[in-house]
């Protein structure tokens, strides 16, 4: 698996977030306090897509039921002891790289 570029750093605006591919799987991505964030883009709940959430500080809600998580992390803040996979984000000269190994 590794690394996979996912596009110019350049592309990628503080305070937002994104759907990417990273090899053939879609990642939620976020921007927040200069640093970059990835993690599974499904809600545990349904499945809902997590890029398509509400953003405030670290965590990102869920549209469909408001299932919570901690971006920086993949923990479910909505059902202790719940997590969604996260990964390691990196830049690599002018290019975004996301690592689809599951963070350690």
């Amino acid at each position: 698996m590794g690394w996979h570029t996912i596009g110019l750093i350049s592309d990628f605006n503080e305070g937002c977030q994104w759907q990417v591919e990273a090899g053939d799987r879609p990642v939620a991505l976020f921007k927040f306090e200069g640093k970059f964030y990835a993690m599974k883009n499904s809600c545990l709940h349904q499945g809902f897509p997590l890029a398509e959430g509400n953003v405030k500080n670290y965590m990102v809600e869920c549209p469909l039921h408001g299932w919570v998580y901690d971006f920086r992390d993949g923990k479910c803040l909505s059902t202790p002891g719940r997590c969604t996979k996260s990964y390691k984000v990196r830049i690599n000269g002018e290019n975004l790289e996301i690592n689809m190994e599951e963070k350690g």
